[in-house]
């Protein structure tokens, strides 16, 4: 029962995030910042997503979501506890309301696809072009599948080699 009325309240706030944000396909050497959203569930080796993010010559912001931890695993991810979540699951107010100030030129949610709080945070970060892996709350414009088995520093590397092949007008 609550699920699906978490479900309901996304698709509600989904659908109020997409009238509000201009929607743009970028090639990658037009994007200078990235949100990443990424969940503790994917194995995360903090190094190797260090790594890329350096490589990648952006300024890129992860968003780190493990909503059963009461202590923030990193001091410089922005990283969503137990505290950060409603009884639904989902984003208190005071979460989203905190992101949806933040500008990007791409967010990226490499979370699991059933993961409503990751969902609701791609959705609630301001961005001309959102990739994920599905498009189940149309919170996303560009849909990358995963491999299996995931491995999180190639599904960011397939997203890239996809964003190279946009050419700009």
């Amino acid at each position: 029962m609550l699920t699906k009325l978490a479900e309901i309240t996304l698709r509600s706030q989904v659908a109020k995030d997409n009238s509000s944000n201009q929607k743009q396909f970028l090639p990658w050497d037009k994007i200078q910042k990235v949100a990443l959203v990424i969940s503790k569930d994917a194995t995360t080796n903090k190094s190797a997503i260090d790594k890329f993010i350096s490589d990648s010559q952006k300024h890129v912001e992860v968003f780190f979501i493990e909503l059963h931890s009461k202590e923030k695993s990193y001091g410089d991810w922005k990283c969503f506890i137990k505290k950060d979540k409603s009884l639904l699951n989902l984003p208190k107010k005071p979460v989203t309301n905190e992101i949806q100030s933040k500008k990007f030129d791409l967010v990226i949610n490499a979370a699991n696809n059933f993961n409503l709080f990751a969902s609701a945070i791609t959705s609630s970060l301001n961005a001309p072009v959102k990739c994920g892996q599905n498009s189940g709350y149309n919170e996303v414009q560009l849909i990358i599948q995963k491999t299996i088995p995931f491995n999180l520093i190639n599904y960011l590397n397939d997203v890239v080699k996809y964003l190279k092949m946009i050419k700009d007008k």
